[in-house]
């Protein structure tokens, strides 16, 4: 039998050492990323998801998303993410204080409420951003915007091939209310008895 003889692996090269983070600065880059969401969470509440950064200047505004993408950076190299957390939390501050001094308002979360036959209650709102904010305060609604209403209202009145004759009746009668709409519609052209 011939022995072989062991050789020890050197030390890899410096470039191909990783460095785990410890129990510790992991805990402190969650918690400062739970502080992050918990900011983002208030302003998306107060102002609508992803609209605050189109309230502001073009400018502030690629400086914002420049800083996300540093932020986006640290927490894939799980390195220097407070550092980041802080610069993001003192960006988003500048963004609401700019949007506030150029006028804009934050969500009002106004709606319009209905019932539908079922029993649920329907809330139809200005735009998506509206419809954020009324969903989030009211879960147990069913929400919709002016824009999706008429989108689902024009393709079941297509479906039902109804259009025509809906219009038609609410034309003719001034404040005429449509309490339901069947395939079978059709205009009757009988005389009057009186």
């Amino acid at each position: 039998m011939v022995a072989k003889k062991r050789v020890a692996r050197g030390k890899p090269k410096t470039d191909k050492v990783y460095y785990q983070p410890s129990q510790g600065a992991l805990k402190r880059q969650q918690a400062a990323l739970h502080k992050y969401d918990d900011e983002v969470n208030r302003l998306e509440r107060k102002w609508g998801i992803d609209r605050l950064p189109w309230l502001v200047p073009v400018e502030l505004r690629d400086r914002f998303y420049e800083q996300l993408d540093k932020l986006n950076s640290a927490i894939d190299a799980t390195e220097g993410v407070e550092h980041e957390v802080e610069v993001t939390l003192r960006g988003c501050a500048a963004i609401e204080r700019a949007a506030i001094e150029g006028g804009a308002e934050p969500l009002t979360g106004e709606y319009i409420e209905g019932r539908m036959p079922d029993g649920t209650v329907l809330a139809i709102t200005a735009n998506g951003y509206e419809a954020g904010k009324v969903k989030q305060d009211n879960r147990e609604m069913t929400v919709y915007t002016v824009d999706e209403v008429g989108v689902i209202l024009e393709q079941w009145l297509k479906e039902k091939q109804a259009k025509a004759f809906v219009d038609e009746a609410k034309n003719v009668f001034a404040g005429a209310v449509v309490e339901s709409v069947t395939k079978t519609a059709k205009l009757i052209d009988d005389e009057i008895p009186f």
